[in-house]
């Protein structure tokens, strides 16, 4: 049940609800908030091929059992499709259907049994039944990627009946519906393709330039560094968008791709441009922006085993210090709103899981007449994200404005997930600038920041009662015990979530169904419910 690393989804910021015995669909919709800067741009006639500028390439084959980043769900959640899916246009955590219609959990969380989707077929033509959910599963537990943690708990998959498959898992989860729903979850891939092309890696090699799946689109040309490109599927169940084609060009400079974006070469561009991009684009004619919910935040995270921060009350002062609302106002803008609560926004419902620390800097202050003259400490940030820099620097500011002598420091991602493994190499804090759980059960969010096995507590900060909490309330899905364990860890002093980030998605003005398109678990689009207009 453990999940392994992930990369950070990547903002160039150079920058579940789950009922005991029955499942259903999202319900209502919350529209997202959109802020169409300007318009003015005509529609392009015929416009048939829709170019989405990616920043860097995707990094890792766009094999859905392998892809374990960001930028490639653009690829993957196009080419493939889950059982059920985060429900589009909601600032709220929804599972929704998708090649699943409907579904039951038995009261012990441990059998689910989905009623499948009928007509649906995968690009190879061949139907999709229930003997494809094994077989999809049976595969992310061989490949063995970074999601593997998703079905490794699945015990059985009944096929008996092809249009429903009753999954029963070795141990109650009430997050499951969650890790089938996020965009790393495991995806329906066609039972004959694996069986085809399974090599001597589990079709590995085929899927780095093909695919086998029931997504809108097919990956039809890849060329790493450069382009991927997207086929329109004809015999796709679902909606089918004006685009017969989707262009991926890569772009490796984002002032490159805003100027692809200016010329009309580029139609829209998902999370990738850099905050300081925002007043270009404010009022830019011809192009909309949208701030779009995510599951992410920026978070701060204090080392417990440095000595500046070796007790609570200090940990507790630095934290304290932080003027949230200021910062992240200056720093980030309209793409993100202070936090008000330990787990991601909307993950327990009524904000249960309050987050009580408010902005005092008389505690740093007098912290800092208790230390030696010149008592220095390091303030790390990812020296990709331009934005978490910014806000290090403030806060650094600050603390030599306390006699502290203060710095911030970057620092590559390979070595700040080195951290938990020796803590004291760490700096003495850490700005993350976005960042998120896979999915949104807030056992996933718990487990991977609080728990030092979990992935993303860099400095392995635990508490084991929150662990333990954490542990129990997966099993059933208690949400009181969820709160429990988020108050117990913020008790620690070594955790702040600074903000709630959106997704900025710049769009060509012509370009409609882009909040509709947009699904809070995911920085991409569904290029299929896209259009023109």
């Amino acid at each position: 049940m453990t999940p392994p690393l992930r990369l950070a989804p990547a903002l160039v910021a150079t920058a579940l609800v789950l009922t005991a015995c029955s499942g259903s669909s999202g319900t209502s919709s919350k529209t997202a908030s959109t802020s169409a800067a300007s318009t003015g741009a005509s529609a392009p006639a015929g416009k048939t091929t829709l170019v989405v500028g990616l920043s860097g390439d995707i990094g890792q084959p766009p094999d859905p059992d392998v892809y374990y980043a960001n930028n490639g769900l653009a690829i993957v959640l196009n080419a493939y499709e889950g059982l059920v899916q985060y429900k589009n246009d909601a600032d709220t955590v929804q599972i929704a259907p998708r090649l699943a219609t409907s579904w039951t959990v038995d009261k012990t969380h441990t059998v689910y049994t989905f009623t499948l989707r009928p007509g649906v077929t995968f690009h190879d033509g061949t139907p999709f039944t229930s003997a494809a959910v094994k077989a999809s599963f049976d595969r992310r537990n061989a490949v063995k990627g970074g999601a593997a943690y998703m079905t490794a708990g699945v015990k059985s998959v009944d096929t008996s009946d092809p249009m429903k498959a009753v999954v029963t898992l070795d141990a109650p989860n009430s997050a499951f519906l969650d890790y089938l729903a996020s965009p790393f979850g495991p995806k329906m891939q066609s039972p004959a393709g694996i069986a085809k092309y399974a090599g001597k890696d589990h079709d590995q090699t085929y899927l780095q330039t093909h695919d086998i799946g029931s997504g809108p689109y097919t990956l039809t040309s890849v060329q790493p560094g450069t382009e991927y490109d997207l086929t329109q599927y004809p015999g796709y169940w679902g909606k089918k968008s004006p685009f017969t084609k989707v262009r991926l060009p890569i772009f490796s400079d984002p002032s490159a791709l805003q100027l692809a974006l200016d010329k009309g070469q580029v139609d829209t561009v998902v999370a990738a441009l850099p905050s300081s991009a925002l007043k270009k684009y404010k009022d830019k004619k011809g192009i909309s922006n949208y701030f779009l919910p995510t599951l992410q935040s920026a978070l701060v995270t204090v080392n417990p085993t440095r000595s500046f921060f070796a007790t609570v009350p200090a940990r507790m002062a630095f934290l304290k210090t932080i003027n949230q609302q200021q910062l992240v106002s200056q720093v980030l803008g309209e793409r993100s709103e202070p936090a008000t609560t330990l787990y991601a926004k909307g993950m327990i419902p009524g904000g249960a899981d309050k987050q009580t620390i408010t902005y005092d800097p008389s505690a740093m202050k007098a912290y800092a007449k208790t230390l030696p003259s010149g008592t220095s400490m390091s303030i790390g940030y990812a020296s990709d994200n331009v934005n978490a820099q910014q806000m290090a620097n403030i806060v650094a500011a600050q603390l030599q404005a306390d006699g502290i002598k203060a710095t911030a420091k970057g620092f590559p991602t390979s070595q700040v997930f080195g951290w938990v493994q020796d803590p004291p190499k760490g700096p003495d804090a850490f700005i993350d600038g976005n960042n998120g759980p896979d999915g949104g059960s807030p056992y996933m969010w718990g487990h991977v920041f609080w728990d030092k096995t979990g992935g993303i507590d860099y400095f392995g900060c635990d508490d084991p009662q929150t662990d333990s909490e954490l542990n129990t309330a997966v099993k059933t899905g208690d949400t009181a015990l969820y709160v429990s364990a988020a108050q117990k860890y913020a008790a620690t002093g070594c955790y702040l979530n600074l903000s709630y980030n959106k997704d900025w998605v710049v769009a060509q003005s012509w370009l409609t169904g882009v909040a509709a398109a947009h699904n809070i678990g995911a920085n991409e689009l569904d290029f299929s419910l896209l259009g023109v207009g």
